[in-house]
């Protein structure tokens, strides 16, 4: 989650120089990933969720962060 949120600050004060719209979708992406690990680190320890479900959130999760950097990289 640290690598994360730090990959995201970096992304964030790269777009702030550069005002690259890609960029936008790589630090999303990385904000994305942030949120995944406070989201599932929370289920984890402080409710009783049922490994389906959990494996459902981490796999939409995942769905949106390889989608954004689709954006990023593939798309032009």
């Amino acid at each position: 989650m640290v690598l994360a949120f730090t990959l995201t600050v970096i992304a964030l004060l790269a777009w702030r120089r550069t005002r690259d719209a890609h960029v936008v979708f790589l630090s999303v992406a990385f904000a994305v990933f942030f949120v995944k690990g406070l989201v599932l680190t929370s289920a984890i320890f402080l409710t009783q969720v049922e490994l389906p479900t959990l494996i459902l959130v981490w796999g939409a999760f995942d769905l949106v962060i390889l989608a954004l950097f689709y954006g990023f990289t593939l798309r032009r």
